[in-house]
């Protein structure tokens, strides 16, 4: 029978933990470079690839790491690790597009690093250039021929195609100091969280003007779609709060306040919870419906971003124990 359990990077660790997401037990650790920060899975959610950033914070002037690396989630292994290339270090964000192409951002670089085909490994196919200043994070559309770029240093989203670096991005005034990202399933808006600016935008994705803005004050970092309730939750580091805001209008509809930090989170697949990365090295369950936390689970050092996946039983990541790696 299926498990559904939580993978989690926890940056300070060094390392990403697979947690029971009903018991909150520690199942498996595999052990990182220093200061990995986000992953993505592939479409069946085999392999996760791990940007190696290499620093604690954006904020750090260090030259950082330069490989991906991807994991056998159902061994719980790391078993390839390939380089970005030369100069293209801190690799931050990182995604796929729905034709299997990998895809992670040098920082340094403000270049954009992609794989044809990831399960080869190898040397990158391309780079593209964002356009912009300190990229931190980015969305891609599903045909992979549009990514947007969140350009920390430049105060900017920049639009430009990955598939063909010849083509001038096109940079576009969100706020202050975007971060976070969300491309809507139909791909028609892209809603920005601005931290300086403590905003949320929607962006057309067809005109690339603003079509609505709300204030979220409180520095949000991070945006998700719950669906099933019809509402984007953004993370809010500073405010120690997630806000709730109407997925058609942008319009507030409600706050969750919290005892800490919020980092990051991820929706079970029944969208009736949201596991929270907080500062204070717990994962905070919330259910979705009374919107309280009704478990904290303990963390690694700094948790980060997470994703929860089925695996069967017999899978070894559940089966060798936590310490074996």
């Amino acid at each position: 029978m299926p498990k559904d359990v939580l993978l989690l990077i926890e940056k300070s660790a060094h390392r990403l933990s697979c947690y029971d997401i009903d018991g909150g037990e520690l199942l498996h650790v595999v052990p990182l470079p220093e200061f990995p920060h986000e992953f993505t899975l592939n479409a069946d959610c085999g392999i996760a690839y791990i940007g190696h950033y290499g620093v604690a914070n954006s904020g750090s002037e260090d030259t950082g790491g330069h490989e991906v690396l991807a994991l056998d989630v159902a061994a719980g292994r790391i078993v390839d690790r390939f380089s970005l290339g030369e100069g293209m270090n801190r690799p931050h964000g990182i995604g796929m597009d729905g034709m299997g192409r990998l895809y992670a951002l040098s920082e340094t670089a403000a270049r954009l690093v992609i794989w044809d085909d990831p399960r080869k490994g190898g040397a990158p196919d391309r780079t593209a250039p964002t356009g912009g200043r300190k990229p931190h994070l980015f969305a891609v559309t599903r045909d992979g021929r549009r990514c947007y770029s969140m350009n920390l240093d430049s105060n900017d989203v920049t639009v430009f195609d990955p598939q063909d670096p010849s083509v001038t991005p096109v940079p576009v005034s969100t706020g202050e100091m975007p971060e976070g990202r969300l491309l809507r399933e139909d791909e028609k808006l892209l809603f920005v969280t601005n931290r300086k600016s403590e905003t949320v935008v929607a962006l057309d994705t067809v005109t690339l003007e603003i079509t609505a803005s709300e204030n979220v004050p409180g520095d949000p970092v991070r945006i998700f779609h719950d669906r099933r309730r019809s509402r984007l939750m953004t993370v809010d580091y500073r405010g120690r709060s997630l806000t709730l805001l109407d997925d058609r209008s942008l319009k507030t509809i409600g706050r969750v306040e919290l005892e800490v930090p919020p980092i990051s989170l991820s929706f079970d697949k029944s969208m009736t919870r949201a596991f929270i990365s907080t500062d204070a090295n717990e994962l905070h369950c919330l259910d979705l419906d009374r919107l309280a936390v009704t478990r904290k689970i303990p963390t690694g050092k700094e948790p980060d971003v997470s994703a929860i996946v089925s695996l069967d039983d017999n899978a070894a990541i559940l089966t060798r124990g936590a310490a074996v790696t």
